[in-house]
């Protein structure tokens, strides 16, 4: 009997032992695959970080070695040294800048007294034999500066004739580096490191624990630095991929005291959970990783929008001078490809809560009727709508064009949810005190799409703000409207909220503030009329941007004199006879359009000044009390800008 229990224990027990362990096998290499995808995505996002910042400091470099205090037989150390200190009162990022002959011996320093010899000590007789020989940048190793502060050299040879002669170098601080590596958020115990050939040199976290060799064996990801002799190596603790596996052993040793059965179903919940766990991972690596890319969007969205403002003036010229139907024709599809672009810019600076609004008092009954035409295009015959507005609202505080496209959205995003048929509400009335919580105190409109579509559920509802979560079909949705709507909401003073039940449908709501200024008509893209002829002097960096504003501005019969950048501008007004507007860009090279209007309002404060932009992330940083033009624009638009300009200077 008891060998009968025992084999019948022995029998039950092996399979459980048999499958615990080929689970417990393939989930730590499931596990330990994902960690090691995760870490190389990393590894490789630090390492272009990491290899940009040094491009760009060499490139910097470069530009001092071409100072003229280094090209007499020998240098001009006074003046470098006045080059030098300039140079690191504007550049928060060096800490210092060397002069140094080819073997090293310092010449000139920004270092503190007393440590003449170690600015360079970064540099071993490698690295200056290659400055010396091949005439290549060199980064060098990290050490500690005289005040504590870890650094690196950055040298570049400096030549005459083809003779290298000199060494400059920028000393940059190591906690630079730092900031890099900590853009791509470290999971718990993970650490990322920059090694170089004398071996580890930096570490983020600084107070993580190093590995003992006791420890299982962590995952670690290399990746090089181009540019210079450097990988970056993620290192993720064996605990990172042990835990699951750990938590599974005991649940399984744990099922096999009850039974066989009840371990299978448990072991079948168990890879469902790791999987959802692996999936919610995802998903939020995903969205620190868009709300990155979404910082980047501005700066993308400028040169966009510098690319867009010549081709749509040239096409307006174009159908302005076109001689038939099919070169109107044409221009117009050109036209509407050109809109399109403007458009697909908008919608990712909205997703990126970055959109450069430009909000009015928008009497929202006027716009509902406007898009009325849209609206009942969008929706299937099978859709009946109802549109309520109620009486006497306040208008809201927002930008026309862009509530358009968040009510559209709303409308599309209501008829996909009753793909059979269905009832559609549009109304328009005072938002509810439960709708404004948190919000500033004050008055709100609320604009409300609901439909009798299928409803979601609570957990449904926290994520459909979420970039790129839809419950759509693949194909049918990028995840993309709500989020955008959402930017849209947030960004211009109120809220976005979504109330919804299964089976029951679902309503959504943009709160918008009350306007304290009255209604306008939209504005007509009309041509400036009853300006007089002006003398106008264009300043703009983009020599296609400037070209094709210059036509459209002499075609009106102003007389245009263009400049590449503000110190041309400043020169053209001090030596050419007096100017009526200033047109200038923002962002240039060098000095900043806001430089130029400082400049112009202590010197010639009754010139007008139209400021142009592409995109600026932060409003603030424009002057105050300057007309506005965003890119892209259309001739109309510039000319319009052009006469509210002297208007405003008039006044």
């Amino acid at each position: 009997m008891r060998r009968s229990l025992a084999l019948l224990v022995l029998a039950g027990v092996i399979p459980i032992v048999a499958l615990g362990g080929t689970f417990g096998a393939l989930t730590l290499r499931s596990e330990r695959e994902a960690v090691a995808a995760r870490g190389r995505t990393d590894a490789n996002l630090a390492a272009a970080l990491v290899s940009q910042t040094l491009r760009s400091n060499v490139a910097a470099v470069e530009m001092v070695a071409q100072s003229p205090a280094l090209d007499g037989a020998a240098p001009d150390v006074a003046r470098f040294a006045t080059l030098a200190r300039r140079i690191l009162a504007n550049q928060q990022d060096w800490h210092a800048i060397v002069l140094a002959d080819v073997e090293g011996r310092v010449v000139f320093g920004t270092a503190p007294v007393g440590t003449a010899a170690a600015p360079l000590a970064g540099l071993d007789a490698a690295a200056l034999r290659r400055l010396r020989d091949r005439a290549e940048p060199q980064i060098g190793t990290f050490s500690v500066a005289s005040d504590g502060a870890r650094v690196f050299p950055v040298a570049v040879p400096v030549g005459r004739a083809g003779q290298v002669r000199y060494v400059i170098a920028a000393l940059v601080p190591a906690a630079r580096l730092e900031r890099l590596l900590r853009v791509e958020p470290l999971a718990p115990g993970w650490t990322a490191s920059i090694i170089t050939p004398a071996g580890p040199a930096l570490m983020v976290p600084r107070d993580a624990a190093p590995l003992v060799h006791t420890d299982p064996r962590p995952v670690e990801l290399w990746m090089p630095v181009s540019g210079a002799r450097w990988s970056i190596r993620i290192t993720a603790p064996a605990q990172a991929f042990f835990a699951p596996v750990r938590q599974a052993v005991l649940l399984l040793l744990a099922a096999a005291a009850l039974c066989v059965l009840l371990l299978a179903l448990l072991g079948r919940l168990l890879v469902g959970e790791l999987r959802q766990l692996r999936r919610r991972d995802a998903s939020e690596l995903q969205r620190q990783r868009m709300e990155t890319l979404g910082r980047l969007t501005g700066g993308v969205a400028h040169d966009f929008n510098n690319l867009l403002t010549p081709i749509m003036i040239s096409l307006e010229q174009l159908r302005r001078h076109a001689a038939d139907a099919a070169s109107t024709r044409h221009v117009d599809v050109a036209m509407a490809g050109a809109e399109r672009a403007r458009l697909l810019v908008s919608r990712l600076l909205a997703f990126s809560r970055q959109q450069q609004l430009s909000p009015e008092p928008v009497e929202l009954a006027a716009l509902v009727d406007g898009l009325m035409d849209l609206v009942e295009k969008s929706l299937t015959p099978a859709i009946t709508m109802t549109v309520a507005v109620a009486p006497e609202l306040c208008p809201a505080e927002a930008d026309r064009g862009q509530l358009e496209l968040a009510i559209l959205n709303l409308v599309i995003n209501a008829r996909d949810a009753m793909p059979d048929s269905g009832a559609l509400r549009l109304s328009v009335a005072r938002a509810e005190p439960r709708h404004t919580a948190g919000l500033a105190a004050g008055h709100y409109v609320a604009i409300t799409v609901s439909d009798t579509g299928s409803g979601m559920d609570a957990a449904t509802i926290a994520r459909a703000i979420d970039p790129f979560f839809t419950t759509k079909p693949i194909g049918k949705g990028t995840g993309l409207g709500l989020s955008m709507v959402d930017g849209f909401a947030s960004q211009s003073g109120g809220a976005f909220v979504l109330e919804s039940e299964p089976g029951r449908g679902t309503s959504a709501r943009i709160v918008l503030p009350c306007s304290a200024r009255p209604a306008v008509a939209a504005p007509l893209a009309a041509a400036a009329a009853g300006t007089s002829a002006l003398t106008i002097l264009l300043v703009d960096d983009d020599l296609r941007v400037r070209r094709a504003t210059a036509e459209v501005l002499a075609e009106a019969g102003h007389a245009v004199t263009e400049a590449a950048d503000v110190d041309e501008a400043l020169a053209l007004l001090a030596t050419r006879e007096p100017v009526d507007v200033v047109v200038t860009d923002f962002i240039m090279p060098g000095r900043s359009g806001a430089e130029l209007i400082e400049q112009l309002r202590a010197a010639w404060p009754h010139v007008a000044v139209l400021m142009v932009t592409g995109h600026v992330e932060d409003d603030g940083a424009l002057p105050d009390g300057v007309e506005l033009l965003r890119k892209p624009y259309r001739g109309a638009t510039l000319l319009a800008a052009v006469e509210q300009a002297v208007r405003q200077r008039g006044r």
